[in-house]
């Protein structure tokens, strides 16, 4: 096998040169390798596609099926998400070229056939007769079957496989469907039913597996209008051909996949595709043999065109409206006896109900729903003129005697002659003479069988014989549509008149009087009937009164009436409306959708890209970075070869392996410093040797070089002589050619001046003219350059004036939009002022509270207690005694000495002030006040205070009575009364200036307002 080349570019070239050495097998090999290697599949479209054209015409020249359907296989993978269009393009460039040998093995195969006729006049040879009775075959048959059958073959296993290839992907769901009609015509042209049945269940079988594929990649959604209606366009084309094929099993499935289809659609279909639906459905009815819903797809046919009459001429309505007519007509009326449809109950019930779901009836049709809405249209006031007593003398009139007469001139005139019609004579027939039987019944109650013999006379084609009549009595009296007996002795037919017969047949056609059972069946109505006669004369006020009733009834129901037609309207107004709206939130749905289907496809597409790109650029790095690999084994191995074969160096592939690049070029320097080294050592060798040698060849040729000077002198002078004498004799010779010529142009010079004078003289007045003229253009061109110029810069001046006055403008705007800025900030900053002015009179408000309620009474005295409390009062203001040097609330065992050393009367009672008002307890020097609880966060001090802090000022007694909280860095330690301990210096002496301050009433002052 040839070798692969690394690109797809070389690939061509390959190929044309196997083929050119008579290897097209070969070839076609290495196409077929190149397209389904994995390194192609993130190659560009471009430059695959002349790749793979060139594989289908080496697939085609060799018909190999198999490496063809390969290669489409891999080059669909590839321009899939980039460019389906290509794919489209060789799919049409293989089916022309597969199209092409088909034709040229037909033009063969006849002229094959034509070849082998030597004579003309003689109508078969003998081989051809010889052959024949054999084979059984024609000359023809054979021919085509080795000549033209196998590319027929070959062209449909060409459309299966793309058919395969193509399906359930939305991005070739165009080009699926046009290989679907070209195949479905190639079945056509070539009549090959087998493939066409085949094909059918193919498409069938795909779209059956849309749902099935639904989750993989580019699904095909249904739900897509335009991907419906490229599968209805496929299918309608397909029901087309297998009715013109007569394939009518196939035309019916195929009738059943557009309905399932139309039943998905939501766009209206095509009026002429609906049209050509029931059309191709009244045919298919007529070769099932169904008179009943022949009628009804008939009717569906006519209803549906008749909607569309500017679409259909009065031509094809008036050919409808015959065969509505006809084949309503021709429904039978006797129908399957009970025990017939009990046998085929589940079956019949089946195909009524596809049947029924076809023609988009919601129920199933009968004769006399046909009949009547036969009477109701304005069907008979198309059909023909001709055709219209027709359906009088069948349904409306009653004529037992000689129905059969005057419908026979329409049987052999109009019927039997039109080929369109004449396939509804013999159902007429039976119809007409059902109708005979049962009017007969009406008048007669028994009848000779000759005299029925001879009014049920048709015309030919549709004569019946005497057995024909009686077998078709005797079939309507067993499913019980005729209540008769035939008495073959006395050879007459007797009519029963059992008034208690319960059977009824829903189409009699025209009546001339009431049956027994009839009269009997309505006996109770006839009764109440003479009843009623009865009270009307016997009554008369009842009656009158019965009626002014019915007339206030009446009235009431017309006022109602109106009403309800008003409400009516009104409701149908409203649903009109919402259908409108619902309509529209269905368009704007739709359109929402296709919008979400066409960005989510653009990001597949994207993020396929995207995929594709990081693939490939992965595997451009993997690439890269093997054959770089592979490029460092080789310069590894070359250098081994290298090393081995300068140095002597053995290194096997083992050790080749181990080592690296490095330890390789070690050895090698190695191994160059070592021969660097003995060739350093030979040329020192050599040169000694050259030396000795020059030096001894100077020796000897110095004598020598002496003669050899002599005579070069020598020499050198005889040929300067000869040289010298060689000149002067060159020069003498050269003067003399040089005098002769002189004096030949010293003859010449005087004509030669007197001709240049003269044409000086003539050629003056147009030199100065063109001189002239070239001096007037020069001046226009630089008067022209001059305004080109001018106009060039005042265009400039005018830009320059235009872009400066923009540029002062948006100046002039930025200095608004900045002057606007500096007005609102400055705004901001007056409100913000008032906003601080407001905040600082809040704060004095504030502070006036604090103080208000620092002066207040800061905790509570019990009555029994208060004169004791006020006399120890006047007793601490008398002694001046701190209030910590008296309290007992410090829990320190030094507090309570310090107290005892203080103070001189006992506490009097431990009362508990809240911690919010501490300061006023400790302001207060009665016993009472200095035993109140002070939590240790927020005592002043007392005698447990350190010596350190004994030493500073003691605070004020009025600032200490505000209550208000004092921070830890202004709070102030009172020494005991009569303390001797001497200050120590304060480590800092600003808190100690601070501290000896008196507090503004013992409030908080923040840090950035403190002095």
């Amino acid at each position: 096998m040839a070798p692969i080349p690394l690109f797809a570019e070389n690939v061509l070239k390959r190929a044309e040169e196997l083929i050119k050495v008579g290897q097209s097998s070969s070839a076609l090999e290495t196409l077929h390798d190149v397209l389904i290697n994995k390194r192609l599949r993130n190659a560009n479209a471009t430059n695959v596609e002349p790749v793979v054209k060139k594989l289908i015409v080496l697939s085609i020249a060799q018909r190999a099926g198999k490496q063809l359907k390969e290669g489409l296989t891999q080059y669909r993978n590839i321009v899939q998400h980039t460019s389906p269009e290509s794919l489209g393009n060789v799919v049409d460039f293989m089916l022309e070229g597969i199209s092409e040998r088909v034709n040229e093995a037909q033009r063969a195969a006849d002229q094959v056939s034509d070849k082998k006729v030597e004579d003309l006049d003689e109508a078969e040879s003998p081989e051809d007769l010889i052959l024949s009775s054999v084979s059984g075959e024609q000359t023809r048959d054979r021919t085509d079957r080795a000549l033209v059958t196998p590319w027929l073959k070959f062209l449909w296993e060409a459309y299966r496989n793309l058919l395969e290839l193509l399906r359930n992907n939305a991005r070739f769901e165009a080009l699926y469907q046009r290989i679907s009609n070209k195949a479905i015509d190639f079945c056509k042209t070539y009549e090959r039913k087998t493939e066409f049945r085949r094909l059918c269940e193919l498409l069938r079988n795909h779209l059956q597996a849309i749902a099935k594929y639904s989750h993989q990649q580019n699904p095909i959604k249904l739900s897509n209008p335009e991907t419906l209606q490229l599968f209805l366009d496929t299918h309608f084309h397909q029901l087309n051909t297998a009715t013109e094929m007569e394939l009518w099993q196939e035309s019916y499935r195929s009738i059943e996949d557009i309905h399932n289809l139309i039943q998905q659609s939501k766009r209206p279909i095509k009026p002429q595709a609906m049209a050509n639906y029931f059309e191709k459905l009244t045919r298919i009815m007529y070769v099932a043999k169904n008179p009943l819903f022949l009628a009804a797809a008939w009717h569906r046919y006519y209803n549906y065109i008749a909607r569309q009459g500017k679409i259909f001429g009065e031509e094809e309505l008036q050919r409808v409206a015959n065969n509505v007519l006809l084949s309503t007509l021709a429904v039978p009326i006797i129908k399957p006896s009970s025990r017939v449809l009990s046998a085929a109950a589940k079956e019949n019930k089946h195909r009524t109900q596809r049947f029924t779901n076809l023609l988009f009836l919601n129920q199933a049709p009968t004769r006399v729903s046909l009949i009547s809405g036969l009477a109701s249209s304005e069907i008979l006031a198309r059909v023909r003129p001709e055709l219209r007593p027709l359906y009088d003398l069948v349904e409306e009139q009653f004529h037992p005697l000689s129905i059969c007469k005057k419908l026979a001139p329409i049987l052999e005139t109009q019927i039997a002659t039109n080929a369109d019609d004449a396939k509804y004579g013999t159902l007429l027939c039976n119809v007409i003479l059902t109708r005979l039987l049962q009017q007969l019944s009406q008048v007669y109650t028994s009848v000779q069988l000759d005299f029925i013999f001879r009014l049920a006379r048709f015309p030919e084609p549709y004569s019946m014989s005497a057995s024909d009549i009686e077998r078709f009595i005797m079939n309507g009296a067993r499913r019980g549509e005729f209540q008769l007996r035939i008495d073959h002795q006395s050879r007459s037919v007797v009519f029963d008149t059992d008034p208690f017969d319960g059977t009824q047949s829903s189409s009699n056609g025209a009546q001339l009087q009431a049956s027994p059972s009839d009269l009997m069946r309505s006996q109770l109505s006839s009764l109440a009937i003479c009843l009623s006669n009865a009270q009307r004369v016997a009554c008369p006020e009842y009656v009158a009164e019965k009626q002014a009733e019915k007339a206030q009834a009446m009235t009431e129901a017309l006022q109602k009436m109106s009403q309800e037609h008003r409400v009516a309207a009104a409701r149908k107004l409203v649903i009109e409306r919402r259908k409108e709206i619902i309509e529209n939130a269905l368009a704007r749905k739709e359109r929402a959708e296709a919008r979400e289907r066409a960005l989510r496809q653009q990001r597949e597409q994207e993020i396929e890209r995207q995929r594709i790109a990081e693939e490939q650029q992965r595997r451009e790095a993997e690439r890269a970075r093997k054959e770089l690999e592979t490029i460092q084994r080789n310069e590894a191995k070359k250098l081994a070869e290298s090393i081995k074969q300068k140095a002597g160096i053995d290194v096997s592939i083992a050790d080749l392996e181990q080592m690296n690049t490095t330890r390789l070029l070690e050895l090698q320097v190695e191994q160059i410093e070592k021969e660097k080294q003995d060739k350093q050592t030979r040329l020192q060798t050599l040169a000694r040797k050259i030396d000795h040698t020059e030096r001894a060849v100077r020796k000897r040729e110095q004598p020598l070089l002496e003669d050899d000077y002599e005579k070069q002198k020598t020499a050198d002078r005889k040929h300067h002589e000869a040289a010298r004498k060689a000149q002067l004799v060159q020069s003498k010779e050269k003067h003399e050619r040089d005098m002769e010529l002189k004096g030949r142009f010293v003859r010449m010079y005087q004509d030669f001046n007197s001709v240049r004078s003269k044409l000086d003289q003539g050629r003056s007045e147009a030199l100065a003219a063109e001189r002239k003229r070239i001096r007037e253009e020069l001046a226009a061109a630089k008067q022209q350059r001059i305004e080109e110029y001018r106009r060039v810069k005042a265009e400039v001046e005018e830009a320059r004036e235009k872009e400066r006055a923009e540029r002062e403008a948006r100046e002039a705007e930025e200095e608004r939009v900045k002057a606007a800025k500096a007005a609102e900030l400055a705004k901001l900053r007056e409100e913000l002022a008032a906003q601080r002015a407001r905040d600082e009179e809040l704060l004095k408000q504030r502070m006036e509270l604090e103080k208000r309620a620092a002066a207040a009474p800061s905790r509570y005295v019990p009555p029994s207690r208060r004169a004791g409390a006020g006399a120890a009062a006047a007793a601490g203001s008398a002694t001046g005694a701190s209030p910590s040097a008296s309290g007992t609330a410090s829990p320190h065992p030094d507090a309570t000495s310090a107290a005892a050393a203080g103070s001189g009367s006992p506490s009097t009672g431990s009362a508990y002030v809240p911690p919010s008002r501490p300061a006023a307890a400790a302001g207060a020097s009665s016993p009472a006040a200095s035993s109140a609880y002070v939590p240790p966060g927020r005592r002043a001090g007392g005698a447990s205070a350190s010596p350190a802090e004994s030493q500073v000022p003691s605070q004020p007694a009025g600032a200490a009575s505000s209550g208000s909280y004092v921070p830890p860095t202004r709070r102030t330690t009172a020494a005991p009364a009569g303390s001797s301990a001497s200050p120590s210096p304060s480590p800092n002496p600003t808190a100690d200036a601070a501290a000896s301050q008196p507090s503004s009433g013992g409030k908080y002052v923040p840090p950035s307002r403190r002095r």
